[in-house]
């Protein structure tokens, strides 16, 4: 089994939807357009949530590396 490093997985997803849950228990669920070396992000068409409540939205969330817990790909 070949072995991939964790961000070559992220920037191979770019441009695709994705769900990022932050240390905080906050979740972004967006388009991920831009990502770093930092693994700081860059989500657009963006839904916020706190828990199961959806708590806003935005056209664009910069979000930085080490705040995130985990990165989920979804599809859409």
């Amino acid at each position: 089994m070949e072995s991939t490093k964790p961000l070559t997985t992220i920037m191979r997803n770019l441009n695709k939807s994705v769900k990022v849950i932050l240390k905080n228990d906050a979740r972004y669920e967006g388009t991920m357009v831009e990502c770093d070396g930092y693994m700081n992000m860059l989500l657009e068409h963006v839904v916020e949530y706190l828990g199961d409540s959806r708590t806003a939205g935005y056209p664009k969330v910069l979000i930085r590396g080490n705040n995130i817990m985990y990165v989920i790909f979804t599809e859409k």
